[in-house]
C-alpha cells in the first residue's frame, strides 16, 4: 500500500490533579465483602493541551523529512496510559505512601511493588524500571524477613 511509512506515538506526563485518585468505594463490594477500589482519572486542562501540540510537532516533523501525506489517527490519542503515583514511595510518611523499599509506612507486612511507588512518570516505557525496582525490593525483603516479624 504505502513505499514509505512511519508511526510516530506522541506520550505526555499528566501534572497531579486532585480528581485522580484510588479510594474505597463504598457501596461497591466483590464475592466475599471486600470493598472495591474507586479509581477517577480525568485529563486535566495541560494534558488536553498537550495532545494536538505534540501531534502537530509529530506533523511538521514528517513534513521535513519529505512527508507527501500525513495521517492522523484520532483514535490513537486516546489509546492508554501508564498511571502512576497513587503509592507514592518516600521517606516521610505525611507525603508518600512507602519507603524506599516498598513498605508500607502504616502496615509493615503490605509491600506495593509496581509503578504506582513512583512520584512522577519517565520519558519511556516504565515496565524495566518497575521489574528493577521489584527485585530490589525483593532483595530487601528476603534479606531481611526475620526483622520484618520480629
Amino acid at each position: 500500500l504505502y513505499r514509505h511509512a512511519i508511526t510516530i506515538t506522541v506520550m505526555g506526563e499528566d501534572l497531579p490533579e486532585e480528581i485522580n485518585r484510588v479510594t474505597i468505594d463504598p457501596q461497591l463490594t466483590d464475592a466475599d465483602g471486600t470493598p472495591a477500589p474507586l479509581v477517577r482519572y480525568r485529563l486535566g486542562a495541560n494534558s488536553k493541551k498537550m495532545m494536538p501540540f505534540a501531534i502537530a510537532r509529530a506533523q511538521e516533523l514528517c513534513e521535513a523529512a519529505g512527508a507527501v501525506e500525513v495521517l492522523v489517527d484520532p483514535l490513537v490519542q486516546d489509546s492508554g496510559w501508564h498511571l502512576m503515583g497513587t503509592c507514592r514511595m518516600g521517606n516521610d510518611p505525611e507525603r508518600s505512601v512507602v519507603n524506599q523499599w516498598g513498605c508500607s509506612h502504616e502496615c509493615r507486612n503490605l509491600f506495593v511493588i509496581d509503578g504506582s511507588v513512583f512520584t512522577t512518570s519517565g520519558a519511556v516505557n516504565p515496565t524495566s524500571t518497575i521489574q528493577a525496582i521489584a527485585l530490589r525490593c525483593a532483595d530487601w525483603v528476603s534479606q531481611n524477613f526475620q526483622d520484618l516479624y520480629a
